[in-house]
């Protein structure tokens, strides 16, 4: 079934508050680039080594500690992943 001319409202965009609410400022403006530089390496060995840690914990089967293990497996070839990038990202 067709709607109705007229039954509903147009879209009309955003709210009148919005821009109130919602600057157009850009994260890049005060200086943010999206980039952690040593402190996304630090977090990320400290992350894999809780998850390895978290595996001493009482699991009553084995799916904990093959998630645990797993997730800390996939962080690990990431962050060497991560590595190997920065190391030849001066040849592109």
């Amino acid at each position: 079934m067709p709607l109705k001319p007229g039954s509903e409202p147009a879209n009309v965009g955003s709210p009148e508050d919005y821009s109130a609410d919602h600057p157009a400022e850009h994260p890049s403006d005060w200086g943010w680039h999206g980039e952690w530089g040593v402190w996304r390496q630090i977090g990320g060995w400290i992350s894999a080594l809780i998850l390895v840690l978290m595996t001493t914990a009482t699991h009553y089967n084995a799916a904990g500690e093959i998630a645990l293990l797993s997730t800390a497996a996939l962080l690990v070839v990431g962050l060497i992943w991560d590595i190997q990038r920065q190391r030849t990202a001066w040849r592109r």
